[in-house]
């Protein structure tokens, strides 16, 4: 499909940033902040896809911060882990990895061309370049290309999770592939119990008997929030947030050969009085990459070698999405 890209310079709050923009849709990226997806419109219906913060000062954490003390929006990414824990294999052994991974406070360096945007950054503890190459696959998707370099002579064992925080409204669909039935939770809470706990979904019942439809989202006024990891390997590689009043449409997409798991996470008002929700795409069913590693789910980029994989980010209308196909267009019961 062809289609017309501006790219320009601008600014988003008081940092420094690109946007990114067709007739439908309108990306700010924020390079020296991680590579931030700061903002994602909708131009049709002016909708913002992604929380914002609220203020006109980006909050700048340092490298190696809690990311609560950051700017705790848009779509960031995380690598070479999700949660803070030591790597414990050489030459690396006793190396702390940051909270949420060494990426998403630093500055990533970036080159604009002809409707696509580069950017990269070098591992600070580590030695890789993780870069992403960020385009429209159509005027209402983004493609989002990555590369994981390895520079080292050794294997380096390292996740992988997008961290998009949506904007959603109660009631909300939640829509996933049919093979995630089985989650485990990774935050102990009063919504899904215990950490590790094992459910069911859609509906997952809790061993105090509870049971919560986890299709849909609930009210802010229930002050919960939860997180959970799809256990098993995707047998398809999406997810979509989908408002049946307004039928603003988000859908995730992605090849499951490179990103074979899914961990989602729900705040409904119970966390810094955000109300949002993050699909997160990943190479791991865990936020830890020692946990991942003793699981034997975690991927490992070879000695001087690569991995690949890739993202597509589509917004549209719709009345009753199903799925999303291989062109990231989402895909409707007729």
């Amino acid at each position: 499909m062809n289609h017309t890209v501006r790219i320009a310079a601008a600014l988003y709050k008081d940092v420094r940033s690109l946007v990114m923009e067709t007739e439908l849709l309108r990306v700010t990226i924020a390079p020296e902040f991680g590579s931030k997806i700061a903002s994602l419109v909708h131009k049709r219906t002016g909708y913002e896809c992604l929380y914002q913060l609220p203020g006109k000062e980006f909050r700048k954490a340092g490298y190696g911060a809690p990311y609560g003390e950051g700017e705790v929006s848009g779509f960031d990414e995380m690598f070479p882990t999700i949660s803070e824990c030591y790597c414990d294999v050489a030459p690396w052994k006793g190396t702390l990895m940051p909270d949420h991974g060494e990426v998403w406070g630093i500055p990533w360096k970036y080159e604009v061309s002809a409707g696509s945007v580069r950017l990269w950054v070098h591992g600070v503890r580590f030695p890789y370049v993780l870069s992403k190459q960020i385009s429209f696959a159509a005027p209402n998707t983004l493609l989002l290309q990555y590369r994981a370099e390895n520079t080292s002579a050794y294997p380096f064992p390292a996740m992988w999770a997008a961290h998009p925080l949506f904007n959603t409204t109660q009631g909300s669909r939640i829509i996933l592939p049919k093979s995630v039935h089985n989650i485990m939770n990774t935050v102990p809470g009063p919504a899904l119990g215990e950490y590790g706990a094992s459910l069911d979904y859609p509906l997952a019942r809790t061993a105090e008997g509870r049971e919560w439809d986890l299709s849909r989202v609930g009210p802010e006024q229930g002050r919960l929030f939860f997180k959970y990891f799809s256990m098993d390997k995707l047998d398809a590689g999406f997810a979509i947030l989908h408002d049946l009043k307004s039928r603003e449409t988000v859908a995730m997409s992605w090849p499951v050969e490179q990103v074979s798991y899914l961990g989602m996470w729900v705040n409904e008002g119970g966390w810094a009085d955000q109300y949002n929700v993050a699909p997160e795409p990943c190479t791991a069913p865990f936020d830890r990459w020692d946990v991942a590693r003793l699981w034997g789910r975690l991927p490992v980029v070879p000695a001087f070698g690569y991995l690949q994989w890739q993202l597509r980010l589509t917004v549209d209308l719709a009345s009753d999405p199903c799925g999303v196909d291989q062109n990231g267009a989402i895909e409707q019961r007729a």
